[in-house]
Formats: C-alpha cells, structure tokens, sequence
C-alpha cells in the first residue's frame, strides 16, 4: 500500500475525499456510502500509531496485501469472523486486482523513487510529478480494491452489525489468522515476514478504537 503522508508525517488528503479529489469523474457503481465504510475504517486504522509500518513490512517481508489485513480487522469489527467461503472469494478477487494492477504501479513509483533524472537527463521536477502521479492511481486501485471487498464480502451477510457483534477482538485475530494460512504467511514465527502476537495485537487495537460504525 502507497504511503498516505508526506515526508512530514502530515496526512495528505481526507480519506473518503481521496480518490474524488485524484479523479472526479470516478463515479463507479462500487462508490455508494456503505461501501465507502471500509474505505473510511481502513484509512483511520492505516493512520494510528505504528500500523502503516506494520503493515508495509508484512507486506514487503511476508507478501501481506495490506487491503485484505485491513479488511479482516473490518469486517471482525462490524460483523464478526469470515467462512472459508468469504475469504476464498475475496482473495480471489485481490489476488488478481493486486497482482495484475496494484503491484506493478507499486514497483514502477518504487523504481522511480531511487533513480535520479539526471542519469537518463530528465527534469527531476519531471520524474517527481510522474512518481506522484503514479501514486495517486495506485491509492485509486487500492480504493476501489476496498469497496469492491466490502461489497463481495457483506451482499447476502446475515452476521451481526457491530453493535451485536459481543466479540470483535476474537473476530478480527480469527480473520487475521485465517488469512495469513491462506496466504501462505507464518503465523507467530520469529521471522519479521510473520504475522505475530504482536502485531495481531496491534491490528485488533488499532481496529478497536475506531468510533461507532454505521
């Protein structure tokens, strides 16, 4: 996942106005209000303390998609723990979504990022505004990611809302663990590439402390 701060720390954008500010005319039929709720948990769980390094170490060292850790630690928040079934659909969709566009707009902003314009004579104002660029539409496909998983994954959801839902904690370290089985992820091993009680700790209180849910 692209860094939502800048080299200050500062937060760039509101979240749920991010994707409108990049692209206006992005009015797909994922964009509705009750979609938008992952989207809007996931970037204030994304913004606590510690979890955006969390996450992009899971994710360069243990091959985490940060979008599915995050909508694991929503969907145990709002409604409870995943079937096999949910997670087998939403990973096939961000599987494909992540390898055949996220991934690659990630390696070419990386790739960007170290090689400085004046070795193949280019403007580095040039290079700066097309690294920024390919960030922007980068959060866009990791946005769009969110909604679409909000959408596979609550259509025909007969789980609790959050007020029902008596154990979120439970929930979120079930849907984090399950997940990273799947991934093909070590679960609690001494590795930096592993998802461990520690960091399951830290997802499921940075998810915790979230305000009321619609």
């Amino acid at each position: 996942m692209a860094k939502f701060y800048d080299n200050t720390g500062l937060f760039l954008v509101p979240a749920l106005a991010f994707t409108t500010a990049i692209n206006p005319a992005m009015t797909s039929d994922a964009m509705t209000p009750s979609n938008d709720d992952l989207l809007q948990f996931a970037s204030s769980v994304y913004a606590q303390p510690g979890i955006q390094a969390l996450c992009l170490r899971l994710q360069d060292e243990g091959n985490a998609d940060v979008v599915m850790l995050l909508t694991c630690c929503w969907y145990g928040r709002c409604y409870g723990r995943l079937t096999d079934d949910q997670l087998i659909r939403a990973m096939a969709f961000s599987e494909s979504w992540r390898a055949q566009l996220v991934a690659p707009l990630r390696q070419a902003r990386r790739w960007l990022k170290p090689h400085p314009a004046t070795a193949f004579a280019m403007k580095g104002a040039d290079q700066e505004a097309l690294r920024q660029r390919i960030k922007a539409i980068e959060l866009d496909a990791e946005f769009v990611q969110l909604r679409t998983l909000a959408g596979v994954l609550v259509e025909g959801s007969t789980a609790a809302r959050p007020e029902h839902n008596a154990e979120p904690l439970v929930s979120i370290r079930s849907n984090l663990i399950l997940y990273a089985q799947r991934a093909g992820m070590d679960v609690d091993g001494p590795e930096s590439s592993a998802l461990n009680e520690a960091d399951l700790a830290a997802l499921a209180q940075a998810a915790l402390t979230q305000g009321p849910l619609k």
